[in-house]
């Protein structure tokens, strides 16, 4: 199927590309045996986008002419977001960016995206969450004890996984802001899903829409509260609100913190102090949305040494080289049993150390580890950071 012109980022970086290899070998798609072909790889992916945009003498007189086929969508799509390609570059491509607009591109064109993806766009249109729950029963988390200000200058934003599948991280943030004294709001039913899963997944009309879409709608909840600061404890929802939004909405008139930054902060003020220990021996796992995009590597490893008689494992790959867990990028929704099996590895890796607890500061980090670890059959609680703090406090 021949397309129109690929997106001009698109086809500038995939000439730039020196094929040198370095992002293969990084690439956590290739740590599945069964995946780790050149086709399923980024310089292989990448090297196909240039001979579709500018096909050699042979190609074009023989007629085999790269196309976009079905298989390669599937291949672009076998990504984690991770980011981990894009600190091997030595072109400094910024391959999320530029995978994210292919595949708008494909969807544009009707080739994309894959069928579980697009189960998504359904859900999120009719209930503004992605897991197909009533929108009636998101601020249902919201313990009562929580002391919610009237007029908070900071808004908590809890996301769709925290509001729905992982409660307890929601809850707990709110008691280490109690304790604290932080005056804060809470959208609750007034939160939309970020678009996170829909932009990594090429289905960005919906969130971009300047009357309905998920930027607006959020944007302006935050803004008619007069809020100056907005707090989430998810990394994808941190990583769409801070990269995504102001692309598509320009400059907002609020900051935007993850909770490890806050937490770190209050901590250092002294605001916040701990009281317990950690439970056990604890290994951090860095989250790529924070960690890899954002630098936020230092704050998270600050609060695990504010534990009285601290004392964390630290994971032979970590910051800006830590393994993705597997679950980001559209990847653990397709590809449930290949997310799961990264993330096992990554469980065997802390298990290996003498870990006995994972610790990150990403709701579907922890969903998706919780599985490894019980895919890998290893007996590893997997926890919140910021509910290893709200027991401490």
């Amino acid at each position: 199927m021949r397309f129109p012109d690929l997106p001009e980022d698109v086809e500038r970086d995939a000439h730039a590309c020196l094929q040198c290899g370095y992002c293969n070998f990084v690439c956590p798609i290739q740590l599945d045996p069964d995946h780790g072909f050149e086709s399923y790889r980024v310089r292989g992916k990448m090297y196909h986008l240039k001979q579709y945009a500018h096909p050699g003498l042979f190609a074009r007189l023989s007629g085999n002419r790269a196309r976009i086929s079905p298989e390669f969508v599937e291949r672009v799509y076998n990504c984690t977001a991770c980011g981990y390609c894009q600190v091997a570059c030595h072109v400094e491509i910024k391959f999320n960016d530029r995978w994210e607009q292919v595949k708008e591109w494909f969807v544009k064109n009707g080739i994309g995206p894959l069928d579980r993806h697009s189960a998504l766009r359904t859900r999120v249109i009719a209930k503004h969450n992605p897991y197909d729950e009533p929108h009636e029963t998101r601020a249902d988390w919201i313990p009562k004890t929580a002391k919610i200000s009237k007029n908070p200058e900071i808004l908590y934003f809890a996301g769709c996984t925290a509001s729905y599948r992982q409660q307890k991280i929601a809850q707990d943030a709110t008691k280490v802001l109690d304790a604290a004294g932080v005056e804060y709001g809470i959208l609750g039913g007034d939160e939309w899903c970020c678009g996170s899963p829909l932009i990594r997944t090429g289905q960005t009309d919906i969130v971009t829409d300047e009357k309905d879409g998920l930027v607006h709608h959020n944007i302006n909840e935050v803004e008619k509260r007069g809020a100056k600061t907005l707090l989430t404890a998810c990394a994808g929802c941190f990583m769409t609100l801070s990269h995504n939004y102001p692309k598509y909405a320009g400059r907002q008139s609020f900051e935007i913190f993850h909770m490890t930054q806050f937490i770190d902060r209050l901590i250092l003020e002294k605001r916040l102090v701990l009281k317990k220990p950690l439970p056990k021996k604890v290994a951090y796992h860095d989250p790529c949305h924070i960690g890899r995009h954002f630098g936020i590597y230092e704050e998270p490893r600050r609060i695990l040494n504010a534990f009285p008689d601290s004392h964390y494992l630290e994971l032979p790959r970590n910051r800006e080289n830590s393994q993705c867990c597997g679950a980001g990028g559209g990847y653990k929704i397709q590809f449930n049993d290949r997310a799961e099996y990264i993330a096992s590895l990554r469980v065997q890796e802390a298990r290996d150390i003498g870990a006995e607890m994972l610790v990150s500061a990403c709701p579907f980090c922890v969903t998706n580890l919780t599985g490894g670890a019980k895919k890998a059959g290893i007996d590893m609680p997997v926890a919140e950071l910021v509910s290893l703090v709200a027991e401490s406090v």
